[in-house]
């Protein structure tokens, strides 16, 4: 027995070394081959085949089903319109809208319904959703139908308007919060003018109001203008092109108009371009479509947007920190994100100045609100990005981080099924105007207004509801995009 006992507590001994040495063997393996690695990657790939996989079960759904899809309508889920035709679309609640030729209804039953945002595509995979509103010449005016979520859309008047620094604008009125500048007109271009008993005046027909008065709406990109060159599914594949990028190297390679924006989920928005070059790529477009105009978003069809998601509580456009990318945005983000670091020098001749300094693509998990750097932390990130060419200290700057996600990253960040209208990008729109210490001289030197808040921002200082206007028409910036507009012919 004693002999038994002391040979099993030996082979126990021995049993349990090699159990360690095979430990330390699996380890030294599981190091060597970045099976953690590999291990996180099947989860990030099992992640994302489940939601493509979601998706796909919510598409068939929508087409067998036609869930949110009116029995009588013309129009039906996933299938190509081939001629405009006022009303020919209908959902199951009676609410009409006219899809334009070229395009159709997505398939997904969530996305089939007017009032939570009706989306269609074309045959490019870019999306818009339909603004539900009506043109109406006196405030008591009914629309037709049952939509009691439709407004009243405002004249496009294109006159100058006067606003207080910083004063909330009225309800329904043109524009909610106003910043740094005095006046505002939507831009206007020789080629939508024409002469009316001798006098030049702008042809409005042209900004959109054809399209409500003919066709009781208009259509809004679902996200923000981007740059086809930077997909996740490009820098998934590795290029060390997308990897890094210099500031001035960005500035010089957006800032064209020879590119076509798309309205696409996964894609960086299309920055550093200017005002002047937003307008004419988002008209670029659609510029061979016989169905719509496509322009770049005015600052009426900012605010016909504005308070049809009002409707949902206005809270929502004025204080939109939880329903954007800001930098107090308290989310946990995963995926491909770009992220910008940032010096604001706190003691400078003439005031505060900052510099954001371009991005660096990576992969990970980060936290979306802003964070303080050290010294050394900012010097190793800048150097990183390749700009280091400023020397700081934390005697006279503050130092941090702030990151710039894809477009549609969050389904939290979508109202009316129009995603990032709050947050990740301030947007151009057409206005121009006067800055309270400036003055307007030419088309080429004025004051362009931007609207929506971004990365770079707080959620309270820059909602969706807000119009801040101190940057020149042909200024490039990291935190300024765009989107387009729709308008039906």
């Amino acid at each position: 027995m004693k002999k038994n006992k002391g040979i099993t507590l030996i082979a126990l001994i021995i049993t349990i070394i090699i159990l360690i040495i095979l430990t330390a063997v699996t380890i030294n393996n599981v190091i060597r081959t970045d099976l953690i690695g590999f291990a996180t990657k099947a989860v990030e790939n099992y992640t994302d085949v489940a939601k493509d996989e979601a998706d796909k079960v919510d598409e068939l759904v929508g087409i067998t089903d036609n869930l949110g899809v009116g029995k009588d309508s013309i129009v039906k889920a996933g299938e190509i319109v081939t001629e405009t035709k006022k009303d020919n679309y209908t959902d199951v609640t009676g609410r009409a809208a006219t899809i334009p030729a070229g395009f159709k209804v997505s398939t997904k039953s969530s996305e089939q319904y007017i009032k939570d945002g009706l989306v269609i595509q074309d045959n490019d995979g870019n999306e818009f959703v339909w603004v539900p509103c009506y043109y109406a010449d006196t405030e008591n005016t009914k629309p037709d139908g049952t939509a009691e979520d439709v407004q009243q859309y405002k004249k496009h008047t294109y006159e100058d308007q006067t606003d207080t620094e910083c004063v909330t604008v009225e309800k329904g009125g043109k524009g909610w919060k106003t910043f740094y500048y005095t006046s505002f007109k939507d831009w206007l271009d020789i080629a939508t003018q024409k002469l009316n008993n001798g006098v030049i005046e702008p042809d409005k027909d042209a900004y959109g109001n054809k399209s409500v008065r003919d066709y009781g709406g208009f259509y809004i990109a679902r996200y923000e203008a981007g740059w086809d060159e930077t997909t996740v599914e490009n820098l998934q594949g590795g290029s060390t092109d997308y990897i890094k990028t210099g500031y001035e190297e960005e500035k010089t390679k957006r800032n064209i108009t020879t590119k076509t924006p798309v309205s696409k989920p996964n894609v960086f928005s299309w920055n550093f371009i200017s005002q002047q070059n937003a307008k004419t790529v988002s008209e670029n477009m659609y510029k061979d479509s016989s169905s719509v105009d496509s322009k770049l978003v005015d600052g009426t069809a900012w605010d016909t947007i504005t308070n049809w998601i009002a409707t949902d509580g206005e809270k929502i456009v004025t204080e939109s920190t939880s329903y954007g990318n800001y930098n107090d945005t308290n989310k946990s983000y995963t995926g491909w994100y770009a992220e910008h670091v940032w010096s604001s020098q706190i003691k400078a001749a003439g005031g505060v100045t900052g510099w954001l300094y371009a991005s660096k693509f990576n992969s990970g998990s980060i936290d979306l609100q802003w964070k303080k750097l050290t010294v050394d932390q900012w010097n190793t990130k800048k150097a990183d990005i390749a700009n280091a060419n400023e020397s700081t200290d934390t005697t006279n700057y503050n130092l941090d981080t702030r990151i710039e996600i894809p477009t549609g990253s969050y389904d939290e960040f979508k109202l009316k099924n129009i995603y990032d209208l709050a947050g990740n990008m301030w947007e151009w729109t057409t206005e121009v105007g006067d800055h309270k210490d400036k003055v307007e001289t030419t088309n080429s030197g004025s004051i362009a207004v931007f609207r929506g808040g971004c990365f770079n921002y707080s959620g309270t200082d820059g909602p969706l509801c807000s119009r801040h206007g101190y940057h020149s028409s042909s200024t490039m910036a990291v935190d300024i995009g765009f989107r387009v507009v729709l308008y039906v012919k």
